[in-house]
């Protein structure tokens, strides 16, 4: 994917994860959920661990291009077109869709 999640696409607040969530209406509902019942205990720990838990998500709706660039990919696979597709494992090595590594120079 050329486009990478920018960390910095979302302020770190409960107005602005919200807002940048109504990208994916699922995803704002499960915040809410997590918000709401963190709120409805008055813990300011469980609060922050929604935020710490839904900020990425959030600046992932934010980037720019990001989340098409990715419900692009997913339409592609569903529908069985992989051609040029990267995969990545944990470990950073590129592999194409049957498992089969790619050589990027990167690896030796």
């Amino acid at each position: 994917m050329a486009h990478e999640v920018d960390p910095n696409a979302c302020e770190r607040a409960p107005d602005a994860i919200r807002a940048a969530l109504e990208r994916r209406p699922d995803w704002l509902k499960g915040f809410e959920r997590d918000w709401l019942g963190a709120a409805a205990d008055f813990d300011q720990g469980a609060l922050d661990a929604v935020l710490d838990k839904w900020l990425p998500f959030a600046c992932a709706c934010a980037t720019p291009g990001y989340l098409d660039e990715v419900e692009q990919a997913i339409t592609r696979m569903t529908e069985g077109d992989t051609e040029g597709l990267v995969f990545w494992d944990e470990e950073g090595r590129p592999f194409d869709a049957a498992g089969n590594p790619l050589d990027t120079g990167r690896w030796a």
